[in-house]
């Protein structure tokens, strides 16, 4: 469980708002359209929100393109990318229950950065703690580990972001 700060709200109608809040706060994300498509849309919907929160969203990259690290082409753009004292942080959503292949596209991609600037580091968001009952979290939790690639799940995003904050150029 995670809590945000109070803040107010405005609206003419109070049940039209009140479940405004509950689907942008508290309702499961949607049901994936594609996969894991739905999800790691909510993942990055709730990282811009802490992000602005901390202010820290403007010093920040969005939707990194990867192609000029891989090969020309390349469709992957990282979602958001950071820079403080010389080191380069990537940061990428993934959907545990819905999102393996893209687990291993970013442990490739990791490799192909990490040969071209040594100094990164490289974090995938997900949306939950990665449960060690569950195959497709180990496979997943274990694919970014190969990659040296630290996991972090949106509950623990907010103190990242604080930590961050005073950092980040």
């Amino acid at each position: 469980m995670q809590f945000s700060p109070t803040k107010g709200v405005r609206a003419d109608d109070f049940d039209a708002g009140l479940n405004r809040i509950f689907r942008d706060q508290v309702a499961a994300p949607p049901a994936a359209k594609g996969i894991g498509r739905s999800v790691r849309n909510w993942i990055r919907a709730r990282m811009e929100d802490v992000f602005k929160r901390r202010r820290i969203f403007r010093r920040m990259e969005h939707r990194v393109p990867v192609e000029q690290f891989t090969h020309p082409g390349d469709p992957l753009k990282l979602d958001y990318a950071y820079r403080y004292n010389g080191t380069r942080g990537y940061l990428h959503a993934i959907a545990l229950d819905r999102d393996a292949s893209q687990a291993k596209v970013l442990a490739c991609t990791s490799e192909s950065i990490r040969k071209q600037q040594s100094n990164t580091l490289f974090t995938a968001v997900t949306d939950a703690v990665p449960d060690s009952g569950n195959p497709r979290h180990r496979f997943i939790a274990q694919t970014v580990a190969d990659g040296n690639i630290s996991v972090l799940p949106l509950g623990q995003l907010d103190r990242f972001a604080a930590e961050l904050r005073p950092r980040v150029q």
